[in-house]
């Protein structure tokens, strides 16, 4: 399970809460780090996540994520797509004689058509499946609640000295 600590900035309607994350090491390296919803610095990100720990503005709080969740949509944006381009390429040289085009010409057309339904489809399953709550990040504990300072949370022996 993929989980990530950070602070609730915000309440939404619907049980929805918006956490503040640090980025991670392995959004260095990713090609579309720039794209991510970043906040000011760069360093830290915004995440919209179901609040099933009824959470509150300030509180530090663990998010989590299915493992299999994470495997299943990336299934589902990257092989699907390219199941559909492969297939449609397929289809496409297989009927060039029938649309009366050139072998290679079919391919395209046909790859490009199966492209464009993989990643249609690919969008629909996503969204079917963000509406159901599987592919959503979830507040699953509230590590220190807002007013709650850290002195607070030290073992009795060490706040006496």
């Amino acid at each position: 399970m993929a989980q990530k600590n950070g602070r609730v900035s915000r309440i939404e309607k619907d049980g929805w809460a918006m956490v503040v994350t640090e980025k991670g090491d392995a959004c260095s390296n990713c090609e579309s780090a720039q794209f991510c919803h970043s906040l000011a610095d760069c360093s830290r990100m915004e995440t919209r996540v179901l609040n099933r720990a009824n959470a509150e503005v300030g509180d530090r709080v663990c998010i989590s994520l299915s493992s299999r969740s994470v495997f299943k949509s990336a299934l589902i944006l990257y092989i699907l797509p390219t199941l559909s381009l492969f297939w449609g390429a397929i289809i496409g040289w297989g009927l060039h004689n029938y649309i009366g085009i050139g072998e290679t010409g079919a391919a395209i057309l046909f790859g490009f058509v199966g492209l464009v339904l993989g990643f249609t489809s690919a969008g629909l399953i996503s969204k079917r499946q963000t509406a159901d709550s599987k592919l959503t990040p979830v507040i699953t504990a509230i590590i220190q609640p807002a007013g709650e300072s850290h002195l607070t949370r030290m073992p009795a022996v060490l706040r006496n000295k």
